[in-house]
């Protein structure tokens, strides 16, 4: 009898849609700033209008496309690899060999959502409070916390998937890195 393997999982997130509507509304006051100080350079002229137009301008389409693109999130998993997307920040495949373990984990409304980093290491794909899976890897994948201009690695990614439990079983635990004992380095050494 053949192994079949593991059954190839597919995740989206709690809470997309939410998180949509507030970037959405964002991106929407970002473009009535926009279009008041069109006006007001149009009235009183100057560069620094101008300037401060343009830029709202840039930062309407990056909301608005965000936007767009955050229903497209997901965390596919099959046998070999996991692919993590989220809107525009990440879209990395690890193999799963990579994955030292996961775990369940509660977020925090205060923790805030989208993209969030304390620069240790880790980072969290969030879009709802509540339940959430920790997963710890091996080699680190790199996210962007502003598209194209800053990214960060991390090492331990929390996400904000449906049935967070069901991605914690197929991955197991984090998995203690075997201590050497100092006799052992010691025989290494001589």
């Amino acid at each position: 009898m053949t192994n079949p393997g593991h059954v190839p999982l597919l995740f989206s997130f709690r809470g997309i849609r939410l998180l949509q509507i507030i970037v959405a509304i964002g991106a929407g006051a970002i473009a009535i700033g926009g279009v008041v100080v069109l006006k007001a350079y149009l009235d009183e002229g100057g560069v620094p209008l101008l300037l401060m137009g343009v830029l709202f301008g840039i930062l309407f389409i990056w909301m608005f496309g965000m936007a767009l693109r955050l229903p497209t999130s997901f965390v596919a998993i099959s046998e070999d690899r996991m692919r993590i997307r989220y809107g525009g920040f990440v879209d990395a495949i690890v193999e799963t060999r990579d994955v030292a373990g996961a775990q369940l984990v509660t977020w925090k409304w205060w923790r805030g959502l989208g993209v969030r980093t304390g620069f240790g290491g880790g980072v969290a794909l969030v879009a709802a409070w509540g339940p959430a899976a920790e997963v710890t890897l091996k080699s680190p994948i790199r996210v962007w916390l502003i598209p194209r201009l800053w990214r960060v690695s991390a090492t331990r990614v929390v996400l904000s998937v449906r049935n967070p439990h069901k991605f914690v079983e197929r991955f197991g635990p984090v998995k203690a890195e075997p201590q050497k004992s100092a006799a052992a380095s010691k025989r290494k050494r001589r």
